[in-house]
């Protein structure tokens, strides 16, 4: 990487055998810089620290000799700010357009650049042949962005939306200076879907686009593949929202084969996926013009903070641990699913069938958001209560059958949890 003379500080031999352990770790360094693919292995922490240095060295504020005239010269006042987003002072991006390199911001541009990398060769791994680009906001804005892309594209409109439960995709749609038009779902057996065949009435084949979802909590579904097959046939752009789509191979496969058909762009956390801190989206699409198109709906230039979590979690955990977490989880789903059978037995209510890889719901005969409000305060975060007539919260415009309590086994999640959980609700349902 950069070359450094240690001659006559320390015997010969200690000199060689002490550059033979500092070539080996930087190797590391440089086997990431050149094959730009997420490792298999995590690399440690202190490596990822001297990557993120030397990259963060090269932008123009670290320059002892530059003189600085211009409004945005990446002056901050405290080294704790400076820290927060690992010395990146001038952030990512242009003015015109979020994924372009940034002429004060060498550094920035690399790491940037390196992060979309990887992130694509992670998806690849995963079964994905798409591109992808880090962006600096969570889901709903990055959801914004797409729909922005699209209405610059296509001059579209008026969004269709299968109704969801979700309130950001709702505001994004709204954001993007768009009409919504939505399609009211309905019940079959446990699960609540919209029927196919009411997105097709409500398309309009003459500036109209739909955003689908492909993650939800229970009791919603969504036919993903048959929407996309319908997008297809009627010309129509489709955007989806999958938020948590990466951790489970049951949503990965939906996906696969949605891709086979018209998806436009799909939007994930970075937060629910990655183990980052809230902040971060992934946009991923076969169409890579189509991502160049998202990147020029950003205004202005954003903070490296989102991008550099996600590259850090990338070479932090590396691809063969995460498909470890990723079978840990469907192993914390299927034991959240036995015990809350057994406890749904005990208590005489019902696990609701429906098929959904990360969570579950349980009946209760008692109000469910007084019962969430007290596993709240038996310290247990997560659960969500939801009451038959709540039109929003049950994902359903009229009246659900049941009350329910919805519990989480993402990935990350602890098996002590899911036991310490099932024993929480057992207390108060």
């Amino acid at each position: 990487m950069i070359f450094m003379n240690f001659s006559n500080f320390i015997p010969e031999h200690m000199e060689r055998r002490g550059k033979i352990v500092l070539e080996e770790n930087l190797r590391i360094i440089e086997r990431v810089l050149e094959q730009r693919s997420v490792p298999e292995e995590g690399i440690k922490e202190e490596l990822i620290e001297l990557l993120l240095t030397k990259l963060s060295l090269m932008d123009t504020d670290k320059d002892p000799r530059a003189i600085r005239i211009g409004e945005r010269e990446a002056r901050v006042w405290s080294k704790l700010q400076e820290r927060s987003v690992f010395y990146f002072n001038h952030g990512v991006g242009r003015s015109g357009n979020l994924i372009d390199p940034q002429p004060k911001a060498p550094g920035a541009s690399i790491m940037y650049k390196l992060t979309n990398q990887l992130l694509t060769s992670f998806l690849k791994k995963l079964g994905l042949k798409v591109k992808a680009f880090a962006t600096p906001v969570a889901t709903g804005l990055s959801l914004s962005l797409c729909l922005s892309a699209l209405r610059r594209k296509y001059g579209i409109r008026e969004v269709i939306y299968p109704f969801a439960g979700h309130k950001s995709p709702i505001k994004a749609i709204s954001l993007a200076g768009l009409r919504m038009r939505l399609v009211e779902t309905k019940i079959f057996g446990d699960t609540v879907k919209a029927p196919v065949e009411d997105i097709e009435k409500a398309i309009k084949k003459d500036r109209c686009a739909v955003l689908s979802t492909l993650t939800f909590f229970p009791p919603r579904e969504e036919d993903l593949v048959e929407i996309a097959k319908l997008c297809e046939e009627e010309g129509v752009p489709h955007i989806v929202n999958g938020a948590y789509a990466i951790q489970n191979n049951f949503y990965l496969d939906k996906l696969k084969k949605a891709l086979k058909y018209r998806v436009d762009a799909i939007v994930s956390s970075t937060d629910k996926n990655l183990f980052t801190p809230i902040g971060g989206g992934i946009i991923y699409s076969k169409d890579e013009k189509f991502l160049k198109e998202i990147s020029l709906s950003y205004p202005g230039r954003a903070s490296a903070n989102p991008i550099v979590n996600t590259l850090i979690s990338l070479l932090a955990i590396g691809f063969k641990r995460y498909k470890e977490l990723m079978k840990e989880q469907k192993e914390s789903k299927e034991l959240l699913d036995k015990l809350l059978t057994e406890l749904a037995e005990e208590k005489n209510e019902k696990l609701l069938e429906v098929k959904n890889p990360i969570a579950s719901a349980i009946t209760t005969k008692k109000d469910p958001i007084e019962l969430a409000g007290k596993l709240y305060n038996l310290r247990v975060t997560g659960p969500r209560g939801v009451r038959k007539d709540d039109k929003f919260g049950t994902s359903y415009l009229g009246v659900y059958k049941y009350n329910y309590i919805v519990i989480n086994a993402s990935i990350g999640v602890r098996r002590d949890d899911i036991y310490k959980v099932v024993e929480k609700l057992r207390e108060v349902i």
